[in-house]
């Protein structure tokens, strides 16, 4: 989150001393992430540890649902050395991977020092095959990670409901309400049949996705360059886990579009030994990810923002990542056809 939660922070300490035994004396806020509230903790023994704190938001509320098994399965990745390229969690005195404060999950990570790639323009060449190299990893990590996955692709749409929803809830709103939900509504309103366009597209991919019935992969689904951190000694560590599930390979790779694809998805596929990839579905993810978040973004300045300040980042973030890339979308099955071929000249 990028607004800090009014909390007692002496309380939070020492419920992390208490639950996890580290003596913290100070709490640092960080202004990064979407659903969790981060902190750096300062220990009296110097050493530094990261702490997140899930929101109840409605995005949060999704991923909580899920963590039991993300919290065990990246732990059994990392311990077991499948994938050691993330932060280690921490687990409580009595050997859990969580604890809660205040009745939200509280989750202990090693500190890890680095920048964001995020931070990074443009990006080295290095790093980006790099990066290619270790989403391979992970998804070769598949078949030995030894559990059952109950987080599996049936190109669903569980946000479906909640963006058509939202989109009758702007009907409603008058020149009375917050001035965010009114410049809302003005925002999407008057596109609301192009949503709709796109929402009957991303079925049709969906669709055709089904049908290719391609192999599923150990996929971390949020491999964004704010997610990915560099370390001073030029490691790259992803963090942000919690939608780690099986789903088609073009799930994380669709998600670094744009300056340096081409260079990443070539590593990947000679480290994946040239898999097959599909148009179809690089299409199908790149429509998903661009309703998922104006679904998220808009429930949460109908029904959770308090401020005018978190409204505008979102409305912002509305405009500048979404609706922005409508262009993008209508031309990216296409786009995934020329890099795809381009892997076999």
């Amino acid at each position: 989150m990028k607004f800090e939660p009014v909390l007692q922070k002496t309380a939070l300490m020492e419920t992390i001393q208490q639950a996890y035994g580290h003596p913290v004396c100070a709490l640092t806020f960080l202004p990064v992430g979407m659903v969790g509230f981060h902190y750096i903790a300062e220990c009296i023994d110097g050493k530094r540890i990261f702490v997140t704190l899930l929101s109840d938001s409605y995005l949060a509320k999704i991923q909580t649902s899920r963590l039991d098994f993300t919290l065990e399965l990246t732990s059994k990745l990392l311990e077991g050395g499948m994938f050691t390229a993330q932060p280690a969690i921490h687990r409580t005195l009595d050997g859990k991977l969580k604890t809660h404060f205040q009745g939200q999950p509280l989750i202990i990570y090693d500190y890890i020092d680095g920048i964001t790639l995020g931070e990074i323009q443009p990006y080295p060449t290095e790093v980006l095959t790099n990066l290619g190299r270790l989403v391979a990893k992970l998804h070769r990590a598949t078949a030995n990670i030894g559990v059952d996955v109950p987080y599996i692709e049936h190109f669903r749409l569980p946000f479906e409901e909640p963006l058509l929803a939202g989109l009758k809830d702007l009907e409603r709103i008058s020149a009375n309400d917050r001035p965010g939900k009114v410049e809302l509504r003005e925002i999407l309103l008057p596109r609301r049949e192009t949503i709709f366009h796109l929402l009957l597209r991303l079925h049709e991919l969906g669709d055709a996705g089904r049908a290719l019935n391609p192999p599923l992969v150990l996929v971390h689904t949020d491999i964004t360059p704010n997610n990915i951190l560099c370390t001073p000694q030029g490691d790259l560590i992803l963090v942000d886990w919690e939608g780690i599930m099986l789903a088609p390979a073009e799930h994380d790779l669709v998600l670094f579009a744009g300056e340096g694809f081409a260079t990443l998805l070539a590593e990947y596929y000679r480290a994946a030994a040239k898999p097959r990839l599909h148009p179809e579905l690089f299409a199908y993810y790149c429509h998903r990810r661009n309703l998922e978040d104006i679904t998220g973004f808009m429930v949460s300045v109908l029904t959770e923002n308090t401020t005018a300040e978190q409204d505008r980042l979102l409305l912002d973030l509305l405009t500048s990542d979404c609706l922005s890339s409508w262009p993008f979308l209508e031309k990216s099955q296409e786009w995934a056809a020329r890099h795809i071929q381009a892997l076999t000249v």
